[in-house]
């Protein structure tokens, strides 16, 4: 990390410690990437135990906090320091202690938010910590019952067999636009498949391209046929990539049977 990333960081991690209820502070893998980089942003997650802060304390964090803006769906902030792009997000301890009760109950019920913020959980630089809960939650999501992997794949299959049917009907009809939006479903669907039959949780879109080729179970040809469906090597018919299409979600037939015991 560039110091003045690695400053920048510190001070608001200085800010966010003395905030009343925050528990952790997390830095994301957007950060590890050069400044110059389009991906690059200091990524942080705040999990806080309690009421949120209000908007005035989050957009002065720092005394040199630009061009803030916050989203009116969700409590994300983003904004500059020393032009440098951040981004907070603001998560309540106690939403994850219900997702993880959830998932050990078995009672997770998958149209509810991703398994993505499980992997920031996971995977993340913790900058501050305090009584415990992080700790906790790490060894809470390192025991995920089988029963979650499972029923992950099967939502993650559906998901693709139903963005194929789409594709082959935007196809048949020349539409551009669905056949696009159709595509992306079934990438996502096929993603999510791969990383739940990898027992991983879920990266951000961005970092999809790099995982998804490392992960070590996938279908025989797998990576080939991704490619060919992306970018193919020349022009080809929206048939000619449904069919791709379909060849990426029938292998992965094998990893959606049930595991014995």
């Amino acid at each position: 990390m560039k110091r003045k990333v690695q400053r920048i960081t510190d001070a608001l991690v200085k800010s966010l410690a003395g905030t009343s209820g925050v528990q952790v502070v997390v830095l994301g893998e957007a950060a590890d990437v050069d400044v110059s980089d389009p991906y690059f942003t200091i990524d942080l997650d705040v999990y806080i135990s309690g009421a949120l802060p209000g908007l005035e304390k989050r957009s002065s964090l720092v005394a040199q906090v630009t061009a803030f803006e916050t989203s009116p769906v969700a409590t994300i902030d983003r904004f500059l320091v020393e032009e440098l792009p951040v981004t907070a997000h603001y998560i309540r301890t106690e939403e994850v202690d219900r997702m993880l009760l959830r998932i050990a109950e078995k009672t997770w019920v998958f149209h509810e938010p991703g398994s993505h913020v499980l992997y920031r959980i996971e995977r993340g630089e913790v900058l501050f910590s305090r009584d415990g809960w992080m700790d906790e939650t790490r060894a809470a999501l390192a025991h995920v019952p089988d029963e979650f992997w499972w029923q992950a794949r099967l939502r993650a299959y559906s998901l693709a067999e139903r963005a194929l049917v789409d594709l082959g009907a935007a196809a048949h009809r020349s539409d551009d636009l669905f056949f696009l939006v159709s595509a992306a479903r079934l990438m996502r669907g096929v993603a999510s498949f791969l990383f739940a039959a990898n027992r991983q949780f879920e990266p951000a879109d961005r970092l999809l391209n790099d995982r998804l080729a490392n992960l070590p179970i996938l279908p025989d040809g797998f990576l080939g046929r991704l490619d060919n469906f992306i970018r193919p090597a020349q022009p080809i018919s929206k048939e000619a990539r449904r069919e791709i299409g379909q060849h990426m979600v029938r292998s992965l037939m094998p990893l959606a049977v049930e595991e014995s015991d």
